[in-house]
């Protein structure tokens, strides 16, 4: 059986690349029938912040990536660690230096593994004896994830490809201690091109879009997030959409051998069109739910109502309306919602034609432009200008019924 396992440090917010990795350790799981195991590697307290762990499982949580165990936290391990740090040493495969334990690196050799992204690697062995206990009676996270992988079970490793280096010490530490080989898998880095036309991996101190924190408070639905990362990523994704239009992602089959060794630009067009789809293609209600999940106490009930009005215009037809991508939008994309309406002799005059019906509103509005000389082209859009400051709004019928009725 696969098990595959997340296994995050809490020293920061997440970074859309781990967000990337427990989701596919979830699908892979999930696809082969196994096990998604969580642990939080917290051995390095100095660097640990407060809270971050449990923000992390909650994040997770949101974007509905669970696991099957109650997490595992390393920092609670420490005699566990230690007993098999004693048996290196009784081994004479790791000695004692300065208060910590260091393990003997093997002989000068080359590892080879079959990763399932990279393919065949091949990478010298260690060159120098790295500490595997620390005078605190922690281990770094090298002992501490060799030990804990093999106490759960673990048989796939994803991680990201910056610790591909690590590897070969992973690998040795693990034959020392006669544990059973896992299989690796290192996915690409998400990239940006800079302002000087390189390519780069995103840095959660200067990108927004390296910050799962960003999508979350700009508003963008979870699923939208974890959709676009599965396309991004594995390249039958999208055709499976396609196909596949009103089922989950939780029901696609997720392969490792789909999935592209290059490290993939951040595209926030293509981020904007399917979340601007999966927005377009809720109902009313879960919308509803979602806004309010988003803004809480921030819209008064009148404003919410409004909002859903137009939001809902065209809602469930073939071709829905795509207002926005991001709950967020919601305060630019219907600004004049949320302002009052300055009133001039023009709006006090186009009131006097709104009808309780679309139809006889248009026919009211037709005929005052007959008796008045006007287009009924200009004299509209001088009204929805004079109501939304803009040239282009959602239903100008439904738009003057909010703010000049009673809607």
């Amino acid at each position: 059986m696969i098990v595959t396992r997340f296994a995050p440090s809490p020293t920061g917010q997440m970074h859309i690349g781990n967000l990337n990795t427990a989701l596919v350790d979830y699908m892979i799981a999930k696809t082969y029938g196994g096990k998604c195991l969580i642990r939080i590697e917290d051995t390095d307290q100095t660097r640990e912040v407060e809270g971050v762990a449990v923000k992390l499982l909650n994040e997770l949580k949101m974007f509905g990536i669970t696991f099957d165990n109650d997490p595992i936290y390393q920092s609670t391990r420490g005699e566990i660690y230690k007993k098999y740090a004693d048996e290196l040493l009784k081994k004479n495969l790791a000695y004692h230096d300065d208060g910590a334990i260091r393990f003997r690196a093997p002989a000068k050799t080359e590892i080879r593994w079959d990763d399932l992204i990279k393919g065949d690697m091949r990478m010298p062995g260690l060159e120098r004896d790295p500490v595997i206990m620390k005078s605190s009676g922690l281990p770094p996270y090298n002992l501490a994830c060799a030990v804990d992988d093999e106490l759960m079970g673990v048989t796939h490793i994803v991680r990201g490809e910056e610790w591909l280096s690590s590897t070969p010490e992973h690998i040795q530490l693990k034959s020392a201690l006669g544990f059973k080989p896992v299989h690796y898998a290192h996915m690409p880095v998400i990239c940006k091109i800079d302002e000087d036309g390189n390519k780069r991996k995103l840095s959660k101190r200067k990108d927004n879009e390296a910050l799962v924190e960003h999508f979350l408070n700009a508003g963008y639905p979870t699923d939208a997030v974890i959709e676009y990362l599965l396309t991004i990523f594995n390249s039958d994704f999208e055709p499976w959409r396609l196909n596949n239009p009103n089922k989950s992602w939780r029901e696609f089959e997720y392969r490792f051998e789909k999935i592209g060794s290059n490290s993939p630009l951040f595209d926030w067009d293509k981020l904007n069109s399917i979340s601007g789809n999966i927005i377009a293609g809720m109902n009313i209600k879960d919308l509803e739910r979602e806004i309010k999940n988003h803004f809480g106490d921030k819209l008064t009930l009148d404003q919410y109502k409004s909002v859903l009005v137009l939001l809902n215009i065209d809602r469930g037809t073939e071709r829905p309306r795509k207002d926005i991508t991001k709950y967020s939008d919601i305060l630019t994309e219907f600004d004049y919602l949320f302002r009052p309406v300055k009133m001039s002799p023009l709006l006090e005059d186009y009131k006097k034609l709104l009808a309780p019906t679309k139809d006889e509103w248009f026919a009211a509005v037709k005929q005052h432009c007959e008796e008045n000389s006007l287009k009924v082209r200009d004299f509209t859009q001088s009204i929805r200008v004079a109501l939304t400051g803009r040239e282009k709004s959602t239903d100008l019928y439904t738009i003057s019924k909010i703010l000049l009725g009673n809607l």
